[in-house]
């Protein structure tokens, strides 16, 4: 510990600040009935819905000040920030409609006509789609953000509540509150593919960074059920405070926060022992929560209170890894910062851009390595924390650079300096990498938002956007229209043509079962060599290109 007076990143007290372990609660008064709440990506600004008083509250979180409040929204539930940080969604549970607001000018650019008693959106990571649960209609309303309308109203089961969207954006779960399940949603088809029974009243659901676990909290029986997104089975049940509703998890996914409304507090869950660590004292009915993206902040709608509960984990500092060339935001908490004159990293002072009396917000410097960072205010010193400069890595090739509009083919990108990376973006759609080694990535390639085509590649490591210019083309499946000719003897080695659309990426032709040898001639014809066949009788052709399969079935007829 150090001594009084001298800033430490440690355990911390403020004016309205209550400590519960290693964590501060700041409460700040919003509208009226707030219920839902959502972080922008960038952590800087927080949006609540006021259900009773027909606003959204702005928050500062580098300051912790309510910066505004706008509207009127009728009864506004759930809120929802686009990727991109230019739009605020809000679902208005009075009528039946969904807001889209301009985040700038905080004016309502449309209205969108949902499904009856809307309760929570979520948007995709990709930003192309939003899904909203109806309440009063037992539906999920997809919407396309770009043109802000509906494409598809989805059946599910009875009174759905919380929704949350896989991080590949394939598969959309809906927590089905009088029906005591859970929905799963294939994107691509706007269908339920899977339903998970066995919940009792369940309100929220969150899941896991790497998509591999849902935590849904169930109100009937003060539990979290965690499910296993592969098996679809409920692998745990965890006791929490009493009413559980909404549930948020860190972005490191060490964390669960489940927002207990029966019993006004916050039940911390750790992921890898599935037990609680930590019950938190909020305000009266705390409804839902979400996480800032360095994982350091949870903020907690008091529905009752008419309050937001910000429980802050000291003695932390995040994000504590960033680009050599710096700029990258950086959170540090802990006690007596309220006077800081100086933040250093290592012996280069970074610019301080927030401070609180136990939180600062500064821009990382230009560095190489490890760097030391320190906090310096009229009283010394602080302990030091280290953060970690990355190189941004280089993308050399992706293999294969082809494959189908529907997605979920595997491809392999291989580079330097690749093994930090956490988001693959084809366009605008996002993708998980799974790490192989530090030059290579395997990915699991996400449907096209725009149909056949090329689109760019991006890769984000820790060190920012990797280098090399590389592309990736959506390809329609094929369709076969005919041959040129339909038999031939049953010895094979004649040529034929196989006639068709979206040929010119054929990978791949059998007849009968057995692999032929061919060449391209265009995108609507390919030549084919017809291999011996078994026996004398029709067989199947089938072409396989990138964007897929098609089959001529018994096409071709060995004599």
């Amino acid at each position: 510990m150090s001594k009084a007076g001298v800033p430490a990143v440690a355990g911390a007290t403020a004016q309205a600040v209550e400590v519960a372990g290693p964590f501060a609660v700041l409460t700040l008064p919003v509208g009226s009935k707030p219920d839902g709440v959502a972080v922008g990506p960038f952590g800087l600004r927080v949006h609540v819905a006021n259900n009773g008083s027909g606003t959204v509250s702005v928050i500062d979180s580098g300051t912790h000040t309510l910066t505004t409040s706008f509207g009127p929204v009728n009864s506004p539930i759930g809120v929802q920030v686009t990727p991109d940080n230019t739009h605020v969604y809000v679902a208005n549970s009075a009528s039946d409609s969904v807001s889209v607001i301009n985040r700038d000018s905080f004016s309502v650019v449309r209205e969108i006509r949902v499904g009856k008693n809307p309760f929570t959106l979520r948007v995709s990571p990709g930003g192309v789609r939003g899904y909203v649960t109806n309440r009063g209609s037992d539906t999920v309303s997809m919407i396309d953000t770009t043109t802000n309308a509906v494409i598809a109203t989805i059946p599910v089961g009875r009174g759905p509540t919380g929704v949350v969207v896989a991080p590949d954006a394939l598969e959309v779960y809906a927590a089905n509150n009088a029906g005591n399940s859970l929905s799963v949603i294939d994107t691509s088809t706007a269908t339920v593919t899977a339903t998970i029974d066995g919940l009792s009243a369940p309100v929220g659901v969150t899941i896991s960074p790497d998509g591999r676990r849902l935590y849904v909290t169930n109100r009937g029986s003060d539990t979290v059920s965690v499910i296993d997104t592969g098996t679809r089975q409920i692998t745990g049940t965890i006791p929490v405070g009493s009413g559980p509703r909404g549930v948020s998890i860190s972005p490191d996914g060490r964390l669960v926060y489940v927002a207990n409304s029966a019993s006004d507090t916050v039940s911390i869950i750790d992921t890898d022992t599935l037990t609680v660590t930590a019950t938190i004292p909020v305000g009266h009915q705390p409804s839902a929560v979400a996480i800032t993206p360095n994982g350091l902040s949870a903020y907690v709608t008091n529905s009752g209170a008419d309050t937001v509960s910000i429980i802050q984990t000291l003695n932390a500092m995040g994000p504590n890894r960033g680009p050599m060339t710096g700029g990258t935001l950086v959170t540090i908490t802990g006690t007596n910062l309220g006077s800081a004159q100086m933040i250093r990293f290592n012996e280069t002072p970074a610019t301080i851009l927030a401070n609180t009396s136990n939180q600062i917000l500064v821009a990382s410097p230009p560095g190489s390595g490890t760097a030391q960072v320190t906090v310096t205010t009229v009283g010394g010193t602080s302990n030091p924390k280290p953060f970690f400069y990355y190189p941004n890595g280089f993308v050399d090739a992706i293999d294969p650079d082809a494959g189908p509009v529907a997605g979920r083919n595997s491809i392999t990108i291989r580079g330097e300096s690749l093994g930090t990376a956490s988001r693959v973006y084809f366009g605008t759609v996002p993708a998980i990498p799974t790490v192989v080694s530090d030059s290579a990535l395997s990915v699991s390639v996400p449907p096209s938002s725009t149909g056949a085509g090329v689109v760019p590649v991006a890769v984000w490591t820790a060190g920012g956007l990797a280098d090399g210019e590389r592309a990736y083309t959506y390809v329609v499946p094929p369709v076969l229209s005919g041959l040129t000719r339909t038999s031939g003897p049953v010895f094979g080695g004649n040529t034929i043509a196989v006639t068709g659309s979206y040929l010119a990426t054929t990978q791949h032709v059998s007849v009968g079962g057995v692999t032929a040898r061919f060449s391209i001639g265009s995108d609507t014809t390919a030549a084919v060599v017809i291999p011996a066949g078994a026996r004398p009788g029709p067989v199947d052709v089938t072409v396989i290109t990138a964007g897929g399969t098609a089959t001529l079935s018994g096409a071709y007829t060995y004599i």
